[in-house]
């Protein structure tokens, strides 16, 4: 029977690539090799019977573990036994061949769907997220998740990271800056932290790791909104909150206003960690499945102001026995109030770009250092800032609770002299122009008699909580005389248009001025 192909070679048989489908090279006389999408390379040999039907073609063995000339003489045995008619066992042997090959082939595409799948962003990603989890904050972990289930998985989940290359990320981080430039940057991040897993796991080798410093274009990020300079616009969101409609949001920012602490932990208090009596808060670094709570992970304590036990008892009467102080609102499916309810809160009542839940934070940084005058390291302390590097957290352990519980009632009043509007407006001009009559104020908080020290004092008597100014208490019954000459020497003087001194003494009742006092 004459050739109608031609012969095969060794070089062709290896050179053999796998392709999206199987496909066959013939080396004639009815000797075809049989290539698999998995790589598989079978001989495959055609045969006539003696009533002149074609079976399925017999497997005879795989390559290379039979080579092209055991090939070609097993397929000539194999063609002559079926011409004669013989059911030997040779054509039985090769059908069962033939059915262990197909299940060997089976068997290994499936082996390589698995180890493809084992592979790919997305199961790789998922394994990198379950060992992070433990030493992760539970916000971190929700903006992980968040970045790589909406963003990352939905684009290249299927990537193979055993060959996946900076090109193909490329695209996706720079689409991602365009519209969330700092969630590409945290997209970024968890990418090169998602290889350096497959790194670990022996997935690529160690040095692979994909260059993806330089693709996002510069982006020049800023903090999180947060009134520190306007006492007036920190007035309005004090105001703004105590009269929102949902009382548990409410008491949520409140508490958030007057210690200072994340949302994310405010949002999730419990009732375990709270102690009214002794107005003291006290909040475990990790939660019972060992993720984070506070950031730096060690276990934090702070006093509540009466302002908060105030909001805590209102909680505790609506609670009903149960584990949270905020419970979830609405189709919120967490077991706590969503920390987002309170972002969403400020944004809807006006203060979206001007001033955040978190923002609460930098005010007390600010306005507790600038206004009341408060120390560096006790703010620090108080905002559970981590140490810088490791000599500082091997010395800095002091926590200041006394001192933070006297500075944290004083910016609780602070915070509600703003609500109510006692504490005016005052600009750099009227700071230098209005003082305070020295008979008005404390023995250590008088000016010497040359005038120096003058702005000092003024400042530090604008710091001073009521609690401090007894003089400020409104006594029923109280007579009043006319002020001292020199404190009305002192008073600030109405402007050509009257316009904003006017507002000024408006807001300053009788209380609030001192020197009329007839027992002082």
């Amino acid at each position: 029977m004459p050739r109608l192909a031609a012969s095969l070679t060794e070089l062709q048989i290896r050179r053999a690539k796998p392709g999206d489908k199987p496909y066959f090279l013939s080396d004639g006389s009815g000797l075809v090799l049989w290539v698999s999408p998995a790589g598989l390379k079978a001989w495959r040999v055609r045969y006539r019977l003696p009533d002149g039907s074609r079976p399925a073609p017999a497997t005879i063995g795989h390559y290379p573990e039979v080579s092209l000339s055991e090939a070609r003489i097993k397929a000539i045995e194999i063609q002559r036994t079926a011409k004669q008619g013989k059911t030997t066992a040779g054509i039985r042997k090769a059908q069962q061949e033939a059915k262990a090959a197909v299940g060997a082939e089976q068997e290994a595409a499936a082996q390589e769907r698995a180890d493809i799948e084992h592979a790919s962003l997305r199961a790789v990603s998922g394994r990198w997220m379950a060992e992070k989890r433990a030493t992760w904050a539970l916000e971190t972990y929700r903006k992980a998740r968040l970045v790589v289930e909406s963003y990352l998985v939905p684009k290249i989940g299927d990537l193979d990271v055993r060959v996946m290359e900076t090109k193909n990320v490329r695209p996706l981080l720079i689409e991602m800056a365009k519209e969330t430039p700092q969630l590409a940057r945290k997209a970024r991040q968890y990418v090169a932290s998602i290889v350096e897993q497959a790194i670990n796991e022996g997935l690529r080798s160690d040095d692979s790791r994909l260059r993806l410093d330089r693709i996002l274009p510069t982006y020049r990020s800023g903090h999180m909104p947060a009134v520190t300079d306007n006492t007036n616009k920190l007035g309005d969101v004090m105001r703004a909150i105590d009269a929102h409609e949902n009382r548990v949001v409410r008491a949520a920012l409140i508490l958030a206003a007057l210690t200072a602490m994340r949302s994310g932990v405010v949002a999730s208090a419990r009732w375990d960690e709270i102690d009214l009596d002794a107005g003291e808060w006290r909040v475990p670094g990790k939660n019972p499945d060992g993720t984070h709570r506070m950031k730096t992970g060690q276990d934090y304590s702070t006093s509540l102001p009466d302002q908060a036990l105030v909001v805590l008892r209102e909680m505790h009467e609506r609670n009903m026995g149960g584990e949270y102080v905020f419970p979830p609102q609405a189709r919120q499916k967490s077991p706590h109030l969503s920390r987002d309810a309170l972002s969403k809160a400020l944004r809807d009542m006006g203060f979206q770009g001007e001033h955040t839940t978190h923002g609460f934070r930098a005010s007390l940084r600010t306005l507790g250092r600038e206004r009341l005058g408060i120390d560096v390291d006790v703010l620090e302390a108080q905002l559970a800032h981590a140490p810088k590097d490791e000599v500082e957290a091997a010395y800095a352990r002091v926590k200041f609770r006394e001192k933070r519980r006297e500075v944290m009632q004083a910016w609780a009043d602070y915070l509600d002299q703003l609500r109510t509007g006692l504490v005016a407006p005052m600009d750099k001009a009227r700071q230098e122009a209005t003082v305070v009559p020295t008979e008005a104020r404390p023995a250590d908080q008088r000016l010497p008699p040359d005038g120096s020290g003058q702005q000092a004092n003024i400042l530090q008597w604008e710091k001073m909580p009521p609690r401090h100014k007894p003089w400020l208490k409104d006594q029923e019954g109280q007579k009043v005389t006319p002020a001292p000459a020199e404190a009305q020497s002192v008073r600030p003087s109405a402007s050509a248009d009257g316009g904003l001194d006017m507002v000024y003494e408006k807001k300053l009742s009788e209380r609030s001025k001192p020197w009329l006092r007839k027992d002082f």
